[in-house]
């Protein structure tokens, strides 16, 4: 796809957002050109005139950063949903600490162990322990 002069974010974003790799093609190596593609999301940049050498390393570079950004955001997402649970964990360990008189180790213990055992993450089993409890509560008013 033939961009004139990075003239299209909003193209480049859409093929960013699919994992595209984008690789810039450029007839100077200039630094405004470098920087604008990589504004834009380019992973690689090509510059003319061209060599089958130098396809065959940009093509590598381009799939390779891809990947790894793929990775980085993937992980970064895992991160932010561990984090969005931190909350709902925090509560659920002190209601099973004051329930069963427990420190905050041993409410780990039986958290962790209980998400092996049912092979649910810490954060589902906080949630579940959450419900139980106010069902509990509900249930003796």
């Amino acid at each position: 796809m033939e961009l004139e002069a990075f003239a299209s974010p909003l193209t480049l974003s859409q093929i960013n957002l699919a994992g595209i790799p984008v690789i810039a093609l450029t007839s100077h190596e200039g630094l405004y050109q470098v920087q604008r593609a990589l504004e834009l999301g380019a992973t690689a940049l090509l510059t003319k005139p061209i060599t089958q050498r130098a396809i065959y390393t940009t093509l590598m570079m381009a799939v390779g950063l891809r990947q790894q950004l793929h990775d980085i955001q993937q992980q970064q997402m895992l991160l932010r949903q561990r984090l969005a649970a931190m909350p709902q964990i925090t509560q659920a360990l002190a209601a099973q600490m004051q329930a069963e008189s427990i420190d905050e180790q041993q409410a780990w213990v039986r958290l962790r162990s209980e998400s092996m055992c049912t092979n649910q993450s810490v954060a589902q089993v906080a949630q579940k322990w959450l419900l139980r409890m106010s069902s509990g509560k509900r249930g003796a008013q």
